[in-house]
């Protein structure tokens, strides 16, 4: 029960109490008369009298208590609708601070505000720095097709920028600047609202709202609460762009990184942009120019020759020679002699002198590809030069010291080699001083579309440079590339010549990479479904990037938010 409520029923009782003792005095008063006691009978009056007046006191005091407590019950009523007027506000303010996504937030938000104030338009307009209208976001309300409505906010509007000051018209009729707008009439326009959103001096927009054939005018809470509306979207503007500006800053880190990474090291051969193949770089880098033995490791076709040539050219050795063998492409018996060179008479054939590959490599780098297939023998002798820094040529009984730094490389598991005595394990400690590994192709497809784009620009004809369709990019990035970058470069050189027009189309590429690209068999490698999984959105995000103009346009397309697609390029490491 409210407290008037309770002070009404006390006021009633006191009344009915006084009644039914006024009765009983009455009937004591008609007594003491009969019995013509008149000192008796004055007293009783005098008493009567008293208890009338004491009635009439209460009775005023309590009914001006009654109103005053009625008037505070009817503020607290306000103040209660006010607050909920605010607490809804405050909610839609929080929505703005939890997403980036503003304008759809601001159509629920301006459907609040219209609501809460008994407005029957309204909308918000956001404008660049020369004020020119950007966005609008209504309720009830087409401006753009409507060039009446359009006539008198634009009116209202230029007003509150001119004024930088909220803007209350409670009778356009009786407003000269607007009594002779048609929009006045035709729309039977009452009163309106407008306020200005203002970060410091800058202008952003404005909110609008009206009222129409509605003679009830807008309060001055009305406007207060829109005040308060619209700082809630400059906040919300405010930490939509801080928000934005931070995740376009860590979105472009990676790609910053790669770029100044690639400025610091020259390494223009080394085709793509991915995180694992940033990682290859950037360890390279920190190692290249130093006199430190590197072992690559990697599968055929990956590029450790490409690899091994960029960390000599960056380093302090570079305009000394780079000399490279592939230990397995030339015979054991001839192997030792190609190494370490021979002196005239050394063995039958041997006609003159002639330096082998490490001699000729003195003062720069050489690279061993394929070290594995070196003979157990030859490992021993290789541990000599590397830790005595000398060389004999066959037949020689001289030493000669070099200056070389080494490069090793290998698609063959050499622990297990050396479990199995076919590696020394002396030799492997001292080549592996850095250890750098490369990622076979299918573990990096973004960059497929890269490489495929610069293969075809290297073999096409000067005149005439073609182009590949997305069809067959998609086949090319479906399949696994046993054969890695090297089988990917012949199949491009082939689909160059075989192409009849300008485009390389699905038909161009071999028929066994087409079919085998859309069996399972391709898209099994050893993964668990995550990894599968989180290979696919990389691809897939990095493609949908890659073919529009913003990540806002990419996340329409991937049925995400900004700030989900920012989350997935950082985790999956999409460096465009």
């Amino acid at each position: 029960m409210e407290s008037a409520e309770k002070i009404k029923l006390i006021s009633k009782l006191i009344s009915e109490f006084t009644s039914k003792t006024s009765e009983d005095f009455l009937k004591l008063s008609l007594s003491i008369k009969n019995l013509n006691d008149n000192s008796l009978s004055k007293t009783i009056d005098n008493i009567f009298r008293r208890i009338l007046s004491f009635n009439n006191e209460i009775g005023k005091e309590v009914n001006s208590l009654i109103d005053e407590i009625e008037k505070s019950e009817s503020k607290l009523k306000i103040l209660e609708q006010e607050k909920n007027r605010f607490e809804k506000l405050y909610l839609s303010g929080l929505l703005f601070q939890s997403e980036t996504e503003m304008i759809s937030l601001m159509e629920n938000a301006i459907d609040i505000i219209v609501k809460e104030i008994n407005a029957d338009e309204g909308f918000i307009v956001l404008t660049d720095d020369n004020l020119n209208i950007t966005n609008i976001v209504a309720k009830n309300m087409d401006v753009e097709s409507k060039s009446e409505a359009k006539e008198l906010s634009t009116t209202v509007i230029n007003k509150t920028f001119q004024d930088l000051q909220p803007q209350k018209f409670d009778d356009l009729k009786n407003e000269i600047e607007f009594s002779s707008k048609h929009s006045v009439i035709s729309l039977g326009l009452k009163s309106v609202l407008c306020v200005p959103l203002i970060i410091g001096k800058k202008v952003l927009g404005a909110v609008y709202v009206d009222r129409r054939n509605n003679e009830a005018h807008f309060k001055d809470s009305d406007l207060t609460l829109l005040i308060s509306f619209a700082k809630q979207i400059v906040n919300g503007l405010e930490i939509s762009k801080e928000i934005l500006e931070l995740e376009e800053k860590l979105e472009n880190k990676p790609k910053e990184d790669f770029k100044k990474l690639k400025e610091k090291f020259d390494c223009s051969d080394l085709i793509g942009n991915s995180i694992k193949l940033y990682n290859v770089i950037n360890l390279a880098a920190k190692v290249a120019d130093t006199d430190a033995s590197i072992l690559i490791l990697g599968e055929n076709g990956t590029g450790k020759e490409v690899l091994a040539r960029a960390i000599h050219n960056n380093s302090s050795r570079k305009n000394k020679p780079f000399v490279a063998l592939n230990c397995g492409a030339i015979p054991n018996d001839l192997l030792e002699s190609e190494l370490f060179g021979y002196e005239s008479g050394a063995f039958t054939g041997a006609v003159k002198t002639k330096p082998g590959r490490l001699e000729l490599a003195d003062g720069g780098t050489i690279f061993l590809d394929e070290i594995a297939e070196l003979n157990v023998n030859l490992q021993a002798k290789l541990l000599r030069v590397i830790q005595t820094k000398e060389i004999e040529r066959l037949g020689s009984t001289e030493s000669k010291k070099i200056n070389v730094r080494f490069i090793a490389a290998t698609n063959k598991d050499l622990t297990k080699m050396i479990a199995e005595k076919l590696f020394r394990e002396d030799l492997y400690y001292r080549l592996k001083v850095i250890e750098i590994k490369i990622p076979p192709l299918r573990e990096r497809k973004e960059d497929i579309e890269e490489l495929v784009k610069y293969f075809v620009k290297k073999y096409s004809k000067k005149e005439e440079e073609l182009i590949i369709s997305e069809e067959a990019i998609q086949i090319l990035e479906n399949y696994n590339w046993p054969g890695n970058i090297r089988e990917l470069e012949n199949v491009i050189q082939r689909a160059i010549i075989l192409c009849n027009g300008n485009v390389i189309q699905v038909g161009d590429l071999p028929q066994e990479i087409v079919e085998e690209s859309g069996s399972l068999n391709t898209l099994v490698n050893e993964k668990t479904l995550s990894e599968a999984e989180d290979d696919f959105r990389r691809l897939y995000i990095t493609k949908v990037i890659r073919k529009v103009k913003s990540k806002s346009e990419a996340a329409k397309i991937l049925g995400i938010n900004r700030s989900h697609l920012h989350k997935l390029i950082s985790q999956l490491g999409i460096t465009e």
